[in-house]
């Protein structure tokens, strides 16, 4: 039925070898089932995928409009060209794949498993020592953990420092959160049963073990796959703007009309008069600032994370206080927001 011998197709079965791409299409067909469930399993890497829609290296690198070399780089080292901004859209859109499969294939890749290792072993005792009580002191960039990650993750020290120091800060808080919830339940006389401070120390000691359990991709969101930097200040430049956006004149700038492409028409929308950011835009660019702000430089003048100082809406938690936590943890991984966004009706927006 696929036009092969039984001697191969032996051999698919007892996996002395793997079918090529427009082989493994015509064998997912027959069987009358997906592509994907002929592979490894759950534990897909992006060449699964793309075998998976009987695409060759060549073929698929044509579809994105990159070359072969391009291509295969994203493959072995899961590093998106930053020339080409909304190339993982592309992918996703190339594979018919939803998003989030797409990053956990990316994630698969060997060389990728191989730094998030290395992450976390490098950061374990700093991690150690940033939830121990007493002072503290920041990353330094000569330091050994700093060019051991900038060695891995081919970055300056610097930079890796910076964003690692980012991480620390927000552990040391919640570690400050934690003894002060664990002092008021031991040493002072209230009225509050202990089953209430025991809940919330468990909210806390979760949401540090997701902080240090998301370094590594954190790491590799800002160190590999940034947003390029001509299109972050554009961004920049979209939130300095407030809700009037740019108009149409500047809006023909190459890094500004790539930005509806790179965020697949979520976080910019068009208007009469131009471009400017979404309610979850304005979200995605505060919840990003204190990385990217660390990475380049502002483009303009210095930016206060302050929506309303530009004449955005203030946002407060509604019916789901930890939901805003998730979706910073999304922008911040680079994950697709929109399922935690939803249509916003969750988020008390106060204009004006």
């Amino acid at each position: 039925m696929v036009g092969t011998s039984k001697a191969l197709i032996l051999s698919y079965e007892h996996g002395r070898s793997s079918p090529s791409p427009q082989r493994l299409a015509d064998l997912a067909w027959v069987l009358g089932v997906p592509a994907s469930t002929l592979q490894n399993g759950e534990a897909l890497q992006l060449s699964d995928l793309r075998t998976a829609r009987g695409l060759t290296v060549a073929a698929l690198a044509a579809e994105l409009g990159l070359a072969p070399n391009t291509y295969r780089r994203i493959e072995s080292s899961g590093v998106l060209p930053k020339r080409r901004p909304g190339t993982f859209w592309d992918l996703a859109r190339v594979l018919d794949v939803p998003c989030a499969q797409l990053h956990e294939a990316i994630r698969q890749i060997p060389s990728v498993q191989e730094r998030r290792r290395y992450a976390l072993s490098t950061l374990a005792p700093i991690w150690r020592l940033a939830l121990s009580p007493g002072p503290f002191q920041a990353l330094q960039d000569t330091s050994y953990h700093s060019q051991g990650l900038a060695h891995s993750y081919e970055a300056a020290s610097s930079t890796v420092s910076k964003v690692v120091n980012i991480l620390l800060a927000n552990l040391r808080q919640l570690a400050h959160q934690r003894a002060q919830l664990e002092a008021h339940r031991d040493f002072t006389a209230h009225t509050r049963p202990v089953a209430a401070y025991e809940r919330e120390l468990d909210v806390i000691s979760e949401r540090i073990e997701q902080e240090i359990d998301s370094a590594p991709e954190t790491l590799e969101r800002y160190l590999v796959n940034p947003l390029p930097q001509g299109c972050w200040h554009s961004l920049a430049k979209l939130y300095l703007a407030g809700p009037a956006g740019i108009d149409d004149a500047v809006a023909l700038d190459d890094n500004v009309t790539t930005l509806g492409k790179v965020f697949d028409g979520y976080l910019v929308r068009d208007t009469w008069d131009g471009l400017c950011l979404s309610d979850a835009g304005v979200l995605f660019f505060v919840d990003t600032l204190p990385y990217y702000r660390v990475i380049y430089a502002p483009p303009e003048r210095v930016i206060r994370p302050e929506p309303h100082s530009y004449g955005w809406p203030s946002y407060h938690s509604r019916s789901a206080p930890y939901r805003r936590h998730r979706l910073r943890t999304a922008h911040v991984l680079g994950h697709d927001p929109r399922p935690l966004w939803d249509d916003g009706t969750w988020m008390t927006i106060r204009r004006g």
